[in-house]
């Protein structure tokens, strides 16, 4: 959803992380939904989706990089709830009852236009845009919608910034309150519904906003047909161009802008209209003129039968309607068009009372209007051709020049588009265009043209993805910083590719997402390691430490250690005056809390030394009778384990090195990644002990142990530190089937290497094979990795707590 950007990513699951902790403070604790709507990115086709005379078009995208977030819940009434992360958008609420009653006919858009007609919004406030989405869902659908919700909303999108913030709160409304009374919508339903909705606001605008957020897909735009209700994706390659918006100041959202956003979409659903129509008795020739280019332009979209090319019917029958549209009265004020036209005049004061209140005697310009639409079809229309074009040659060995070629077009084309939302829609303002200036003064930029309703807002730039950064830096250097502003840390640059459209969103697959960019991130993984475990430490998943048994591993003769000079067995040496063993035993009920008795298994040598040195512990001691390897030893805790069906905590008695938050973020992953068998948390060395082996896409294929196996290192890698999370059942399975495997009863002994059933590498070795086998994770600090092996040990196991202690305090 977000790209494999590591970066990126991590950002995103924190700011999911962060969330769900915040509406749980403002709700309460209880399962809860995501939806995500993307900021509307508009190619070509503005201000045209509330056309009604002309066949017009859009073609816009749904941004991969930048959305909103609404986390939400049904609540047990009809009761709505809302809070926004931003801090000039106060919580509200408000019930279902207070909005219309449910429809009672099958004229839903009548009873809608005739309720906001009685019932204008009152004051301009944030929750209007969810009571639009509300009311309108329970005229549509009546008693099926007897819930409300509550819910927090997190924009990326700048509020007024014409990358359609408003919108997509619409959406996310209208989607939610669906959501919670279990009303199944299609895409293209619930964007009509969306567009009705934002009504509620005061204005009349189009479903454009609406249909590209609930239809965006990866790697495309959209074409959106308004007269056929219609859209279909149409392939926007070259991920290495970025579309990128520049805002200069908001939109102003009152209403006397308002009143200029209804001015426009009333010339241009009804007035235009009405003229057009009554040319069948004042101009009757002009009038089937009209009507027989329509018919062409039609027949050339349908790629019909026709005299021509399909390019070129459109061609001919877009100039015949732009030289019909010149024969529009430049303007018309509105008595002059209650006057020759009483019944158009009628619909245009009860869908736009307050226009016809406030404009009754300025004239409204209308030819102009016109000309825009039919130059914005034309554009849409050869956008439209250029992209398609370059679709069919996508194996085309100069496919990349190619595509250079189109993006040079469709930069001609936003250019073109501004000029006409500036000289002929009147949308634009001196600070726009100063800003417009500014970036089309950088060489990289193929276009630039105003983005959204206009009266300030964003400016859309098309560059190449390697000039995104200088270019960001000129715009910042030339139109920011003179106002003392920045463009980045303010939000308002946005750089954006084409991704999907509204989505729920599942909170720990994005977690696992992030997981899995990091596994495969390699040698670098350590540079966002500090990104990773706060990102685990925010994470609330469950972690159920009552489903873990740890088994501390403390058998073994000691035969090496002792030939050091450590005079004692390794898990009972000193570490800051404690046995090592303590210092694991600490840790683990540290991070755990309590948990079943933890196991440890000893050997007949160290027996008696560990016992006294954990005694009053509540522990349980196994004995592995004779040293015959770690995976054997752990084998002698089966018949302990055997109702157990939680996840059985391995750890070395003598790493006194791994913190308890090491261990709780390993439980953490295991909560998330619940099908995987074996979870490992790993660091990276220099010379690593047991070195784990990735394959291109991050997952382990095996690992091996340099020391007692004497293989050659292989330089800088990747190990574990000495704690393994294991399903229990499967771990004894697997541990008998070696057993089996390599047991020599004649010989007691394993046929491997020096005897010894090994752990945990045979098992990592064994679960590779498994598609959900072995989650290894480099989240530990690589100083956790160090054990007691030899007498040096001790001193550097101390170093290492005393340093992780201070850095932490």
């Amino acid at each position: 959803m977000y790209g494999p950007d590591i970066d990126a990513l991590t950002d995103q699951a924190k700011r999911l992380a962060s969330l769900s902790a915040r509406f749980v403070a403002l709700y309460g604790a209880g399962p809860l939904s995501v939806l995500r709507a993307p900021a509307r990115i508009n190619i070509l086709g503005e201000h045209i989706d509330y056309v009604s005379y002309l066949p017009t078009a859009s073609l816009p995208f749904g941004s991969r990089e930048h959305d909103m977030l609404m986390l939400y819940r049904p609540s047990q009434t009809d009761r709505v709830r809302g809070s926004s992360t931003l801090e000039d958008y106060p919580a509200f609420a408000f019930t279902l009852t207070e909005g219309p009653p449910p429809s009672t006919s099958d004229r839903t858009e009548i009873d809608w236009l005739t309720y906001l007609y009685e019932h204008p919004a009152i004051e301009s406030h944030w929750s209007n845009y969810v009571k639009g989405a509300a009311y309108l869902a329970r005229i549509n659908c009546g008693e099926q919608i007897p819930l409300g919700f509550d819910f927090l909303v997190d924009s990326g999108i700048p509020p007024g910034g014409g990358a359609s913030s408003s919108s997509a709160l619409v959406v996310l409304a209208s989607a939610a309150v669906r959501d919670v009374n279990r009303v199944k919508y299609a895409p293209m339903e619930l964007a009509q519904d969306a567009a009705r909705a934002e009504w509620y606001v005061g204005t009349r605008g189009g479903s454009m906003d609406h249909t590209s957020i609930c239809l965006a897909k990866q790697d495309h735009a959209v074409l959106i047909s308004y007269r056929e209700q219609q859209a279909r994706q149409v392939m926007l390659p070259g991920r290495q161009f970025r579309w990128v918006t520049f805002f200069s100041q908001p939109a102003d959202k009152g209403r006397a802008m308002m009143i200029e956003y209804n001015e426009r979409a009333a010339v241009s659903r009804i007035l235009i209209p009405a003229v057009i129509e009554g040319w069948k008795t004042k101009a009757p020739e002009r009038y089937d003129d009209f009507r027989s280019a329509l018919q062409s332009l039609q027949r050339g979209s349908d790629r019909g039968p026709q005299r021509g090319s399909p390019a070129e019917v459109e061609e001919t029958a877009l100039n015949q309607i732009e030289a019909l549209l010149q024969e529009l009265p430049v303007e018309m004020s509105l008595p002059e068009f209650g006057c020759d036209y009483p019944e158009a005049f009628l619909e245009c004061a009860r869908a736009f009372p307050a226009l016809v209140e406030e404009r009754d005697e300025r004239p409204l310009k209308l030819r102009s209007r016109a000309l825009h639409h039919a130059g914005e079809m034309r554009r849409v229309a050869a956008a439209v051709q250029v992209l398609e074009n370059l679709s069919q040659s996508v194996s085309s060995p100069d496919f990349d020049e190619r595509t250079g070629v189109a993006m040079r077009e469709l930069g001609s084309l936003l250019n073109q588009s501004h000029e006409s939302l500036r000289d002929l829609y009147n949308v634009s303002t001196s600070e726009v265009e100063r800003l417009i200036d500014i970036i089309r003064a950088d060489r990289s930029v193929y276009g630039a043209r105003l983005m959204g309703g206009g009266f300030g807002g964003n400016v859309l730039a098309l560059t190449n993805h390697e000039h995104v950064a200088s270019l960001i830096a000129n715009v910042q250097a030339a139109y920011y910083e003179p106002q003392n502003r920045n463009g980045i840390l303010e939000g308002s640059v946005m750089s954006s590719t084409p991704g999907d459209g509204l989505a729920p969103i599942d909170v720990e697959s994005v977690w696992r997402e992030v997981v899995e960019q990091f596994n495969a991130a390699g040698p670098v993984a350590p540079e966002y390691r500090s990104r990773m475990t706060e990102l685990l430490d925010r994470m609330t998943v469950d972690e159920s430490p009552d489903q873990v048994w740890p088994v501390i591993v403390a058998a073994g003769k000691g035969t090496r250690s002792l030939a050091t000079g450590l005079d004692v067995p390794k898990p009972l040496a000193l570490i800051l005056g404690i046995p090592a063993i303590v210092h694991v035993l600490r840790n683990v009920r540290s991070a755990f809390g309590r948990t079943r008795p933890p196991i440890v298994i000893v050997s007949p040598e160290t027996e008696r030394k560990i016992r006294g040195a954990l005694a009053g512990e509540e522990v349980t001691f196994l004995v592995q009778p004779q040293a015959l390897g770690t995976g054997d030893a752990v084998l002698c805790a089966k018949k302990e384990m055997r109702d157990f069906a939680g996840r059985a905590l391995v750890i070395w008695g003598t790493q006194p090195v791994i913190r308890p938050e090491t261990m709780r973020r390993t439980l953490k992953l295991a909560a998330l990644f619940q099908q995987n068998v074996m979870v490992v948390p790993t660091a990276y060395q220099q010379q690593p002990y047991a070195p784990l082996l990735r394959d291109e896409f991050g997952r382990v294929r095996s690992a091996r142990e340099t020391h007692l196996e004497q293989a050659e290192h292989l330089g800088p890698g990747e190990s574990n530190v000495g704690i393994f999370l294991l399903k229990s059942e499967a771990m004894f399975s697997a541990l008998l089937e070696l057993h089996r495997r390599y047991w020599d009863q004649t010989e007691q002994r394993y046929q491997c290497h020096g005897g010894e059933l090994g752990f945990p590498n045979e098992l990592i070795n064994y679960f590779a094979a498994w598609e959900t086998g072995i989650l290894a994770c480099p989240i530990a600090d690589s100083r956790e990795e160090q054990g007691i092996k030899k007498l040096e040990d001790v001193a550097r196991c101390e170093q290492f707590i005393s340093a992780l202690a201070q850095e932490k305090s």
